[in-house]
Formats: C-alpha cells, sequence, structure tokens
C-alpha cells in the first residue's frame, strides 16, 4: 500500500517537495489557504553568485544543474513556460570590485560563472559606468506567480488541494492525523507564516518583508537583467521588475512609499531610464539569521517535518533540497548538516 503524506503549504517548497514525492509514489495531499506572499511575489531569480564578496552561491554546483533540469521537466509536464534564461550584468561599484572579479574570473572554480572582461564590458553604455562591468553566465529566472498559480490548478485538478486555512484544532502530532485522517508523513511548508502556527514554532525563522516595482521604459536593454544596488529584471514589452527591498522582522503586506522611493533612487544609481511606475508588489520572506533552510523531522513527533526557510536563493536551492528531504523521509538518509534543524533542536 502507497503511502501517504500531508503538505501543509503550496509555494515554492510545497510544490517541489509535492513533485519528488510522487516521483517516490507516495500519495500526496496538499493544504493550502489559497494566497500566498512570498513565492507568488518573488522575482524568481536565479543567480549563482554573491556579489557583496564575489563569492559563489552555497552548493551552487550542485544546485544549479539540478534546478535547470528540474524546471524544464515541470514545464513539459504542466505544459507552461517558466524557465528563462537570463545574462547579469553586474557594474562594478569599485576598482577592487572589478580586480576581484577579474581574479577569480581566472580561476577554474569561477570561470563557468564569471565571463572574462572585455573592452566592451568595461565600456559598456546601459548603465553609468565608472568601473566597468562583468557578465554572469548561466543565470535564469522563474516566473514565480505563474508557477505558483499554474501549480494551484494543476494539483487542484489532480484532487490533491485543499483549498483551507490549517487549523490546529484539528491537528494531533502524535499520531499524524489531521481533520480525522492519518498520515504517514506531515511536512509543513507555510514559508513566513510557519511562526503563526505551534508545530515548528520554536525555530527561529525571521520574517523579512521585501518589496519590488514593475516599471515600464522605452530605454532599458531587454537582453540583459542589470545589477548595482538593485537588480533589473526584464519582463518583456519594454516592462521591468526591479528588486528588492529588505525590511527585517516585518510582516505586513501592504506597500509603502518609502520603498517606492527607495527603488527608484537605487535604479537611479544605474542610470535615468525615465521609469513609469505600474505595479508595486510586497511580500514576506522566510529567512533564517545563518541564510540556511530549516528541513528535518521535529525533535518530539515522528514523521512530522519541516522545509522552509528557502530565502533569497529558493529558486536555485528547492529542487535539490525537496529531493534531499524526500530521501531522508522515505530512505532515511541524513540531510546535509547545514540545513538540518537538529543545528537548533541538538537531537
Amino acid at each position: 500500500m502507497a503511502k501517504k503524506a500531508l503538505i501543509v503549504g503550496a509555494g515554492l517548497a510545497g510544490t517541489c517537495l509535492a513533485h519528488q514525492m510522487i516521483s517516490k509514489e507516495i500519495e500526496i495531499t496538499m493544504l493550502d489557504q489559497g494566497s500566498n506572499h512570498s513565492s507568488a511575489i518573488a522575482a524568481g531569480m536565479v543567480n549563482p553568485m554573491v556579489f557583496r564578496r564575489m563569492n559563489k552561491s552555497w552548493r551552487l554546483d550542485e544546485f544549479l544543474p539540478e534546478a535547470r533540469v528540474f524546471y524544464q521537466e515541470i514545464e513539459q509536464l504542466l505544459h507552461m513556460k517558466f524557465y528563462r534564461p537570463i545574462v547579469i550584468r553586474r557594474f562594478f561599484s569599485s576598482l577592487d570590485e572589478r580586480e576581484n572579479w577579474q581574479r577569480k574570473s581566472a580561476l577554474d572554480e569561477y570561470a563557468e560563472y564569471l565571463e572574462k572582461l572585455t573592452l566592451e564590458d568595461l565600456e559598456h553604455q546601459s548603465a553609468k559606468n565608472l568601473f566597468g562591468s562583468g557578465r554572469v553566465r548561466h543565470a535564469f529566472w522563474i516566473d514565480a506567480a505563474n508557477w505558483v498559480n499554474a501549480h494551484k490548478s494543476y494539483f487542484r485538478k489532480s484532487g490533491v488541494l485543499l483549498q483551507e486555512e490549517f487549523n490546529d484544532a484539528v491537528w494531533h502530532p502524535e499520531t499524524r492525523t489531521y481533520s480525522g485522517v492519518s498520515y504517514d508523513y506531515v511536512v509543513f511548508c507555510l514559508g513566513y507564516r510557519q511562526k503563526e502556527e505551534l508545530t515548528f514554532s520554536f525555530l527561529p525563522l525571521q520574517q523579512t518583508k521585501g518589496q519590488t516595482l514593475l516599471i515600464e521604459s522605452a530605454v532599458l536593454s531587454e537582453t540583459e537583467s542589470l545589477n548595482r544596488k538593485c537588480f533589473v529584471l526584464p519582463h518583456g514589452d519594454g516592462r521591468f521588475r526591479v528588486g528588492a527591498t529588505y525590511e527585517w522582522n516585518n510582516s505586513t503586506l501592504h506597500t509603502t512609499p518609502e520603498a517606492r522611493e527607495q527603488l527608484l533612487q537605487n535604479l537611479s544609481s544605474l542610470g535615468d531610464y525615465q521609469p513609469n511606475v505600474i505595479d508595486q508588489v510586497a511580500g514576506v520572506r522566510p529567512t533564517v539569521l545563518d541564510r540556511r533552510p530549516l528541513m528535518g523531522q521535529h525533535p518530539d513527533y515522528q514523521q512530522v517535518f519541516i522545509f522552509n526557510g528557502l530565502g533569497t536563493k529558493g529558486y536555485m536551492m528547492a529542487p535539490t533540497l525537496a529531493r534531499e528531504l524526500t530521501e531522508l523521509i522515505t530512505l532515511n538518509k541524513p540531510l546535509h548538516p547545514e540545513t538540518d534543524i537538529s543545528r537548533f533542536t541538538g537531537k
């Protein structure tokens, strides 16, 4: 008899986990309240680099190839377009940053991701350019809102998605019973709302608000994502996403004029693109102080798990991490130690 799992939350984490569990022939039920304030408003950028120190993203060589294959396979399954390759052009803020890029692009471990600087890069004119620019290879973005909405439709039609608020009153973690139904496994993928649910509320999940703008511009390039103080992501038809703010310990969902002004000021550091703001959105990221996900089994309840804290690199990490959690659940294969919640529970 097939094992049964309840996945609580149908955002990025929940949907990636659902696909991985289905591939292991686990019968899933998903529970979601129907509104998403993290995955759906995310820019969906997959940037191989951390520009602050010009380092590769954590576990990049593992995450990136698997994510690329995963998203394209799901495109085939859902008959939808999500995966969009993009070149990221980083405009340097100093000579030190440019020299750091030059040093690292000569190293074998970075050569796959950092283009060696050319005269065209140093003199590139799509933004204010005092110190030159560099191009990041193998970046892409996922149409996040489309991803979430398409999956809700897909799983609803498959009969496995229940659109309702999780109710602690009908949840019994000792027996893994929810609303009178027992499950072999229960996994919480509630994003920033996990702090409001009791089962894993002891974990140090932070709520980090972010806001972005959708602008129109006839000047900006639609072939590259520009980056300095902000990112500018082409959406086609002269529209661009500009982001993002970081507002720590803030779970409010309204947009603010202060964030709009900050984003426009950051954009102006790149150039005068005469933007017309056509939308502004706010969401809340589930983040952790050590910048690592929250994954693993509850210290007191057997076969009750969490998959959360994906943060700003979520769309790159989620496919691999979902597979690793599924392998923990089905094969008892240990998680990567930097993701396991045992680092906080000691168990």
